[in-house]
Formats: structure tokens, C-alpha cells, sequence
């Protein structure tokens, strides 16, 4: 089964290992009461700056490998242009030279993945660092244009999406060993655009179906690290009226989908074929889909950027991304 883009994961971990900078005595005191903006200005060294930037991130609940990520990320700035370089000395210029020097001149390699991931923290950095520092210019504003851009995600245009659900109408109202599983679990992810963990893991009791003018459902997340990506999810009035079916036959007391992820996968696959589609359908492309087609449906952004749990930085590429498949 083909592997399909993960959408916008930025927070796997590379293999570079460096030594942590000691936090200059001004960073090491401030606290959570003194302002960022009393304790920087353009001649703050970066990597002052960075310290007083991963305290703020860790304050508004980023889990501790996303800020590992960062400061790996800014170090390298730091190491590339000296770490008592001040901050009002970048530019655009400064930075762009400082990408190609890691991609062609610095003799560790840097994957496509890392390089996006790394221009991601430089956009984050400075996107905070600009105001709370006196900058009157965001340098990393047009850094964006210099990123190698993964491949835009595989998507189902409506003719295949049309083609699919009928496949998966054939599939459950087989004479012989009907399966409701691949058309419950295709609508859902259409509707929903719900990640592959968040669906095995939902549970009924998560689900308001009745005494509801709009049914929803809650995402939970255990860990509290994820807690930013909980939120509640309209549910499609036509789904709610088949899953009551499809719990009754399975006998559904807790898990929703309570069957293990490669025999789900292997649902959707049995839709792909039915259908005779050259696309493997799969949790990824549903969710893409869902998200292409709230988009053009005129969906207000920040709504959906909540619908699939995304942070703002997350969705900034999302969202090109989505503009790119619209055109």
C-alpha cells in the first residue's frame, strides 16, 4: 500500500547532536512576570534571544520534543553567524545565505523534510522575535520562497470520491458477507478528516448524537503535551443515521472502529479496488480531501485549522498547500 504525505510533520527528530549554550544572566532570571519585551532589543545576542523564545514556547504547552527541535534549529543560525551575533544584524539576505550554506556548504546532510522543518523555526522565531524586540522588519518574512517543497498531497477529486462511495454502497450490500465497515469508515473520515491515532482511538462516549440540533464528536488526547489538538468535530447528519446500524451489527460498546489499523487500512483498500481506482485510498488522503473540500466550500479558515487540530504554524502550510491542489 502506498505511503501517502503525512500532513505537516514537523516534529520527528534528526540526528544532529549539539551542546546547549549556557542562558546569559539576563535570560536566566527572567521570569514569567517580566515581559519579553523588557528584556530584548536589536542588539540582543540570538542565542539570548532564542533562550527567552523556548521559555515562552514552553509556557504556552509546546511538548518537549518540538522545543528540542527549535533550539537545534536556531543553534544552527547561531552557529552559522556566531552566537553573540545580535539579532538586529539578520536579513533576509543573511538568512538565505545561511539556508544554502546548510544545504550545499555545511558537510552534514539536510533532507528535504529537515530543510522545511528548519525554515519553519526560522519563520516561528522571528515572527515572534520582530515585535517583542524593537525589529522593524520581519527577515524571515520572504524566507518561505526558498524552501524545497515536499510534493503536494494525492488527493480524490469528486468523480472518484463519487465512484468510491458507490463501491462501498456494493461492499456493504453484498448478498454474501455484506461489510458496512468500509462505507462507515470512508464517510467518517470524509466528513471528519480525523488523523489515522485519532480515529482508532475514539470512543462512543465521545460521541453526541441525540438532544443535538448539529451531532459532534470530541477528540481526546490522554497525554497532555497534545492537549492543543483536542477539539470537537461536526458530525454529517446522513453518517449518524447509518452508524446507529453499523453499531448495532458490530455490537459497538466503546471503541468506534474496534478493530486493529491494518485491517481498517485494508478497508479502505477493498473500496480502491472495488472502484477500480489507480489511487490507494487511505486515512491520509481522506483527511486532505476533507480538508480541500471545506476549504473550497468556503469553510472560514481559522475554523478549519481547528477542525483538524493543526497549531497556526502547522497550518500556514497546510493551507498553501490546499491553495496549490485548488488551482
Amino acid at each position: 500500500m502506498n505511503k501517502q504525505l503525512s500532513l505537516f510533520d514537523y516534529n520527528k527528530t534528526n540526528n544532529l547532536r549539539a551542546e546547549e549554550h549556557k542562558p546569559s544572566p539576563t535570560v536566566q532570571h527572567a521570569t514569567d512576570s517580566v515581559p519579553a519585551s523588557n528584556l530584548l532589543n536589536p542588539d540582543t545576542s540570538v542565542s539570548a534571544a532564542l533562550e527567552v523564545w523556548l521559555q515562552s514556547r514552553r509556557r504556552a504547552g509546546l511538548s518537549e520534543n518540538t522545543i528540542k527541535n527549535y533550539r537545534i534549529d536556531i543553534r544552527l543560525l547561531a552557529e552559522y553567524a556566531g552566537a553573540g551575533a545580535a539579532v538586529g544584524e539578520f536579513t533576509t539576505k543573511t538568512l538565505n545565505d545561511y539556508l544554502e550554506w546548510m544545504r550545499h556548504q555545511r558537510r552534514i546532510p539536510c533532507s528535504t523534510k529537515t530543510l522545511d522543518r528548519r525554515i519553519t523555526s526560522l519563520k516561528s522565531f522571528f515572527r515572534w522575535l520582530t515585535p517583542v524586540s524593537g525589529l522593524t522588519v520581519d527577515p524571515a518574512d520572504a524566507v518561505v520562497n526558498v524552501s524545497v517543497r515536499s510534493p503536494l498531497p494525492v488527493v480524490l477529486t469528486e468523480l472518484e470520491i463519487s465512484q468510491a462511495q458507490h463501491a462501498a454502497v456494493k461492499l456493504m450490500k453484498r448478498k454474501k458477507k455484506g461489510d458496512m465497515r468500509p462505507y462507515i469508515l470512508f464517510t467518517f473520515l470524509l466528513h471528519t478528516g480525523l488523523r489515522k491515532g485519532e480515529t482508532v482511538r475514539l470512543v462512543s462516549n465521545h460521541l453526541v448524537l441525540e438532544n443535538s440540533d448539529q451531532p459532534y464528536l470530541y477528540v481526546r488526547y490522554s497525554d497532555k503535551r497534545h492537549i492543543h489538538k483536542e477539539r470537537k468535530v461536526e458530525l454529517n447528519a446522513d453518517w449518524v443515521e447509518d452508524y446507529a446500524k453499523y453499531s448495532e451489527h458490530y455490537g459497538v460498546n466503546e471503541r468506534v472502529f474496534p478493530w486493529s489499523v491494518r485491517l481498517l487500512e485494508y478497508r479502505l483498500e477493498d473500496i480502491s479496488n472495488s472502484a477500480g481506482l489507480s489511487k490507494h485510498i487511505s486515512f491520509e488522503m481522506l483527511r486532505w480531501t476533507c480538508a480541500l473540500r471545506d476549504f473550497r466550500d468556503g469553510m472560514e479558515p481559522e475554523k478549519l485549522r481547528r477542525k483538524l487540530g493543526l497549531s497556526k504554524v502547522q497550518w500556514g502550510e497546510v493551507r498553501r498547500k490546499i491553495r496549490k491542489l485548488l488551482e
